[in-house]
């Protein structure tokens, strides 16, 4: 027999073609076995997901709900919480509330067992764990019976008193006391408290000292949540020249100006004969101060001043005028000097300037707080300075603060850059290389920082 040839096979094709379209009954057998129908109870199943009856007034069973660990501190990795979900129609949706927060719970394996994970990034304390399911129906069912506990990395044995602080050998220590807001610990014994010093409203606390024999006693007064070491800060830089931003073309932006924005400092204090800081505009002809307020927390002076001189330095680089100015020049300047002469404070000392702040935030038009001020060795966890910090931007101010200098090794920010909510700020040399000390990240609990990184090496102001 001979093979046909191609125009036959699409005559043949053709044919076939319209025959179907006219309605004929076209049969090919290819030793095909038919199909068998689905079950009828696969096909009910369906059914019913896809058009959920009123009747379906059953809900899910949630069981053999799971949190692995049931402990662990900020900076741990994270909890998976997991729980078997069953129901006779469909399974919609599944999803845990921690904290505030909901996580969504998947079946990854199709087996009925749904699964998420739990940052560590939660306050310290018990958290109820609340698993919800939910049907096709819209019936819902819930188990709250799961609690994961998150210890405060800096009081491990939750004694509401910071392990450090008990470590210390003095007989009289510096000490910031967490408490409710309706609390004022002025009013307690003399016998408890030696001397009380500021009560803040950044947080609920109160500076004091506090004879060591006492600390259990007051950490357990009626109202405390925790009493933490009093510790103390310094600079975070050093005065250096050599760069000017203004000379680099990289900062060639039309007017990138800062005009209208105020900035507060927090340092040594500031040069009001500066020749980048004296006026707006070096026209010694005009009356246009560039430092709009000053507040000195260290010695009580009322004229603006820098006995140190990173204060002026860094004010000149964020506002100063000139060839040699920062990059901000319109911006306007409140200094508040909370370093002393050697660079140094306590906490309880920029507690203090965060409070003034929020009160003359409104006054004074305060905008940004510039934070070279920082820790003096890498951050471990949450510190107070990081939820005060994060309080502030809540507040409406744009807190810039220093990673550290404590590089290179990870995880190596210092306080307050491993707020959540500031820009911290990472340092690199001119030729665009990340400066060998600046502090790299990630925070302890696994947080990427710094958030940016500017030039910070042999910078003229």
């Amino acid at each position: 027999m001979s093979r046909p040839s191609p125009p036959f096979l699409l005559v043949a094709l053709a044919a076939i073609v319209v025959t179907a379209s006219s309605g004929a009954a076209i049969s090919v057998s290819l030793n095909e076995q038919p199909q068998e129908a689905s079950p009828s109870w696969f096909l009910q199943r369906i059914d019913s997901a896809l058009n959920p009856a009123e009747s379906d007034i059953e809900p899910p069973v949630i069981f053999n709900a799971h949190v692995s660990p049931m402990i662990m501190k900020r900076g741990d990795p994270r909890a998976e919480i997991s729980a078997w979900v069953k129901d006779d129609v469909w399974v919609e949706t599944v999803y845990a509330e921690v904290g505030g927060r909901y996580i969504p719970l998947i079946d990854l394996t199709r087996s009925g067992r749904y699964e998420g994970h739990c940052s560590s990034n939660l306050p310290p304390g018990d958290h109820s764990i609340t698993i919800v399911a939910v049907d096709r129906a819209g019936n819902g069912a819930v188990r709250s019976d799961l609690v994961l506990r998150v210890l405060d990395p800096l009081d491990l044995n939750s004694n509401r008193i910071e392990d450090s602080l008990e470590k210390l050998d003095d007989q009289n220590l510096r000490v910031i006391v967490l408490h409710e807001e309706n609390v004022s610990l002025k009013s307690e014994e003399p016998r408890v408290l030696e001397k009380v010093g500021e009560e803040f409203r950044v947080l609920p606390g109160t500076s004091m000292v506090v004879p060591r024999g006492e600390l259990e006693d007051l950490a357990k007064t009626e109202g405390v949540k925790g009493v933490y070491e009093d510790k103390k800060l310094t600079i975070l830089g050093e005065v250096s020249e050599g760069y000017s931003p203004r000379t680099d073309p990289r900062f060639s932006v039309d007017d990138y100006v800062g005009r209208g924005m105020t900035v507060a400092i927090f340092d040594t204090g500031a040069d009001p004969n500066h020749r980048s800081l004296d006026d707006m505009d070096d026209d010694i002809l005009t009356d246009d101060p560039k430092i709009t307020a000053f507040k000195d927390f260290v010695n009580g002076r009322e004229e603006v001043y820098d006995d140190h001189g990173h204060g002026t330095h860094c004010a000149s680089l964020i506002a100063g005028t000139g060839e040699t100015g920062g990059v901000a020049p319109g911006a306007n300047l409140v200094v508040i000097k909370v370093m002393d002469k050697d660079g140094a404070c306590y906490l309880s000392d920029a507690l203090t300037a965060l409070d003034w702040c929020l009160e003359n935030q409104a006054d004074l038009g305060i905008d940004v707080i510039s934070f070279s001020v920082g820790g003096e060795g890498p951050s471990d966890g949450s510190t107070l300075l990081d939820s005060a910090c994060d309080r502030m931007v809540d507040e409406g101010i744009v807190m810039c603060v220093a990673a550290g200098n404590s590089g290179p090794a990870a995880r190596s920010i210092v306080t307050p850059g491993t707020a959540e909510k500031v820009i911290t700020v990472g340092a690199m040399d001119p030729a665009g290389e990340i400066f060998q000390r600046s502090s790299r990240g990630p925070t302890p609990d696994n947080r990427v920082k710094p958030d940016l990184v500017a030039v910070g090496v042999n910078v003229t102001s």
